[in-house]
């Protein structure tokens, strides 16, 4: 059948519509309800499943029946409104019925958040005109950093063995143990022992293969945060409130995640840093708005583009993830790979523009 359905657009990428459904489908969901509740109910005299219309409204009210049909109703119905008027809902609608009463029309009033409709900017040239290109010179690496690097190893071998030497200390503060004449001798052995090279030549090597790499990552972080940062501002998007709030939480648990890995408590950690739970979700609310927006336009450019994540290495992430987090749920496992490889693919694009 088709709906009559009023629709008006709201802020925010909100939807309000209002429906009204012919009398004689209350009467029949009202029929439905009367059979529901009566297999529930157990009363001498009536097998259950045969207590007559009568004494059901006689012993649950029939305000009581309206009620049950009334979410009848809304299940057999509210899914194919949505799909006659081909709206994308994000999260759960918020429903009210506005007119409930027998031999009358059934009526009802939702709003709910839409997958926002917008137009993507020229992203391709956006990324060409990126202002931070990767650099093609393989980058410098100054002697300086090298042994910033092994002098911060020795500290951690010095920490680790004076812990493997007091097993019974808890505490983490050694100031002494960071003075030269306290940390182990730089030499081969000691390159064998931080991982089996086979000099501190061998080590230090590695160590510079590793700060190449690290100065690569952030040379391509670069540019990919100032294509990002780009295609914000050049697109005109009505966040809906939910997927903002979606992606506060995220970090929230994230940075919580983080406090107890640490080995901390993070209702200490609020009282250190001198702020509340809700504080912390007015300082990430912008941060998070911008991740929600790049995720739909990246979306957007994967959905013209045609782009999808490797089916090999989706199906290998997704059987790690369940390995670890026993408990995961195999959608939500599949939906977060999804996205992390779909994302790539995006960024791989836009970097070669």
């Amino acid at each position: 059948m088709k709906y009559e359905v009023k629709t008006k657009k709201l802020q925010k990428s909100e939807v309000e519509i209002e429906v009204s459904l012919p009398a004689d489908f209350l009467a029949s969901a009202r029929k439905k309800a009367i059979e529901m509740i009566g297999l529930s109910l157990d009363i001498s005299g009536f097998r259950k499943g045969h207590v007559p219309e009568n004494v059901v409204v006689e012993r649950v009210g029939e305000g009581k029946i309206l009620e049950e049909a009334s979410d009848i109703l809304l299940r057999e119905h509210f899914p194919k409104i949505i799909g006659q008027e081909k709206l994308d809902i994000i999260g759960r609608p918020k429903i009210s019925v506005t007119k409930l009463a027998l031999h009358n029309p059934f009526e009802l009033k939702a709003i709910f958040a839409v997958l926002p409709e917008f137009e993507l900017p020229d992203y391709k040239k956006i990324a060409a005109n990126s202002k931070q290109p990767v650099a093609s010179e393989e980058p410098k690496v100054e002697d300086k950093e090298v042994e910033e690097v092994l002098l911060q190893i020795r500290k951690n071998k010095a920490h680790f063995d004076w812990h493997k030497n007091n097993p019974e200390a808890d505490h983490h503060n050694h100031p002494d143990l960071e003075k030269e004449e306290n940390l182990p001798i730089l030499d081969d052995e000691f390159a064998k022992a931080a991982g089996n090279f086979k000099d501190l030549n061998e080590l230090k090597e590695k160590i510079k293969q590793n700060i190449v790499e690290e100065k690569k990552f952030k040379n391509i972080e670069k540019k990919r945060a100032a294509i990002m940062e780009e295609l914000l501002k050049k697109t005109e998007i009505d966040m809906p409130e939910i997927l903002i709030e979606s992606e506060v939480e995220k970090s929230l648990a994230q940075m919580k995640d983080d406090v107890v890995r640490a080995g901390g408590k993070f209702e200490d950690y609020l009282v250190h840093i001198k702020k509340s739970e809700d504080d912390l979700r007015k300082d990430l609310r912008e941060s998070s708005e911008k991740k929600a927006k790049i995720q739909l336009i990246f979306n957007k450019i994967a959905e013209v583009e045609k782009l999808e994540p490797n089916k090999e290495i989706l199906e290998n992430e997704v059987k790690k993830i369940l390995e670890l987090y026993k408990d995961a749920s195999p959608e939500n496992a599949r939906i977060y790979v999804s996205t992390i490889l779909l994302n790539s693919e995006v960024l791989k694009l836009l970097e070669n523009s």
